[in-house]
């Protein structure tokens, strides 16, 4: 199960989910490639690993948050809800255990266009 803590919550209908989003830096220090894995918090299921979204990090001047952590395009929770929707169309059972579901996406899948 997905820890509470440094996860997020989204809910669809009855359904509730965690999903956490990580991040790692490719040898090119400025794209950012994101992981999202997403688990149902009615049942210990399967987990769901979406793969194959990038970004780049906003330049240190622009940020006014702590120096290199923010990203030029981030996940949010419409994002895993589209997507948690979408691939139960195609096969996820997030209530049946087992291995973990891989969806690799495109940022146009999520984002609307490619970065």
């Amino acid at each position: 199960m997905l820890p509470r803590r440094n996860s997020n919550r989204i809910c669809l209908g009855s359904d509730r989910y965690r999903y956490i989003v990580a991040e790692t830096v490719d040898s090119d220090e400025d794209v950012v490639a994101l992981t999202v894995t997403v688990q149902s918090e009615n049942a210990n299921g399967s987990l769901l690993r979406v793969i194959g979204l990038t970004t780049t990090r906003v330049p240190a001047m622009e940020s006014k948050f702590y120096m290199g952590r923010t990203v030029t395009h981030s996940i949010r929770p419409q994002h895993v809800a589209n997507l948690t929707s979408r691939v139960q169309e195609i096969g996820w059972c997030p209530r049946e255990s087992g291995s973990p579901f891989v969806l690799e996406v495109a940022n146009s899948d999520v984002f609307g266009f490619d970065s």
